[in-house]
């Protein structure tokens, strides 16, 4: 793959959009999931990912409250907080959380598999 990709708050749930095949509004114009319940997703994510991986979160201290993301950083540039590597992590997060809420087009074993895909590859060492 040549040229390189900015991460982004707002490519996270750009990709996650995607996923829950939820790109383009309904006919009164609201997605399915609001940009709001996926940052809230994306903001769940980073505390269990600090649950899992501490070693991640040294630069923000291990007892201080991480950021709080807010749609405003969807658009505003802001860069995905980690290393590159868990980014695709992030999306399943947001997607399995999305898909746990009850609704017509949730996936049930879907959710459950992309929470754990995310919970794995936190975990997984990288040689």
């Amino acid at each position: 793959m040549s040229g390189t990709t900015t991460r982004t708050l707002g490519t996270v749930i750009s990709q996650a959009r995607t996923l829950l095949q939820d790109v383009t509004p309904t006919v009164n114009g609201l997605y399915r999931y609001t940009d709001q319940d996926l940052v809230d997703n994306f903001n769940g994510a980073m505390v269990e990912a600090r649950k899992i991986r501490p070693d991640l979160f040294l630069q923000y201290g291990l007892r201080t409250p991480l950021p709080l993301f807010t749609t405003s950083n969807m658009t505003d540039g802001t860069l995905f907080p980690l290393d590159e590597q868990y980014f695709t992590c992030f999306v399943w997060y947001v997607v399995g959380r999305a898909e746990l809420r009850e609704d017509t087009f949730s996936n049930d074993s879907r959710a459950v598999s992309l929470m754990n895909k995310f919970v794995s590859a936190m975990l997984e060492t990288k040689a």
